[in-house]
This record gives structure tokens, sequence and C-alpha cells, in this order.
């Protein structure tokens, strides 16, 4: 059975984005969709994931393609058990 895998957008936080309408520099009239927020397993922000990783407070991801980075559950599961040892 194949472990499963994390994805950036299932670990972080996103805030709300209202919808937007705007002109493009060739003139046409565009609109940015309306997303919700969102809260990630790890309830933190992604700037704030990503620091981590470069201070080598998170494990460092395995890239499935050039573009997604990716965390096993063992190890996500892992650095939680870590967190709460160093917590007591």
């Amino acid at each position: 059975m194949l472990e499963s895998r994390y994805r950036v957008k299932d670990l972080v936080n996103y805030p709300e984005r209202p919808a937007k309408d705007y002109v493009d520099r060739s003139g046409r009239r565009r609109r940015v969709s309306y997303k919700p927020a969102s809260k990630g397993l790890l309830n933190i922000a992604e700037s704030t994931f990503w620091k981590m990783i470069r201070r080598g407070d998170f494990p460092a991801p395995t890239y499935l393609t050039a573009s997604m980075p990716t965390w096993t559950e063992s190890q996500i599961n892992a650095w939680l058990e870590q967190k709460v040892l160093q917590a007591a």
C-alpha cells in the first residue's frame, strides 16, 4: 500500500481571496475568481512554512515533478511527535 503524500496546499493556511475585476494590458476585462479561506493540517502560513524548511525545522520535500513538493505522512507524523516531545 502506498503511503499518503501531502502537498503544500494541504499543510498550510490560505486567507480568503475576494473576486476582483480588472483590465489587463491589452484592454481585456478579466476576473480573478473568489477563493475561500482554507485551514491546513499544520495551521501555519505558507511563508512561515517555507522559512521552517530553509532553517531545517521541517523535513525537506520530495519533488514528484519540478514544481510539486510533497511530504509523506510518516514525515509529518514524525515531525509532529518531535514537536510534542520538545514542548514537554
